[in-house]
């Protein structure tokens, strides 16, 4: 199962992004096997990034919200929402095409 995680950062998240910078890569590096696509959504004046987002696959939305919860930008706070719902992905090239 594919599972989209979008996470809105906190006011200051910024800052909190920075100091968890080294332990957030150390984990990503760690699952990476489960991840699709992940990165940092930049704000609309390139003043950095706003949010997160993340595909993963897994085998549930209870092992996605795992591997985020253990995540170190989310125990420091950098999000201040989330939201994790199951992706079915149909088409695109990322996927060689169309589905149907």
């Amino acid at each position: 199962m594919l599972v989209s995680i979008y996470c809105k950062d906190a006011p200051g998240g910024a800052e909190s992004r920075k100091s968890k910078l080294a332990e957030h890569i150390e984990h990503i590096e760690e699952i990476e096997d489960r991840i699709k696509v992940a990165g940092p959504v930049m704000g609309p004046d390139e003043d950095g990034p706003v949010a997160s987002l993340l595909i993963f696959e897994v085998d549930s939305l209870d092992e996605a919200a795992a591997m985020l919860h253990a995540d170190p930008y989310y125990q420091a706070g950098v999000w201040q929402e989330i939201n994790i719902q199951e992706f079915r992905g149909v088409i695109g090239s990322w996927l060689g095409g169309k589905t149907w």
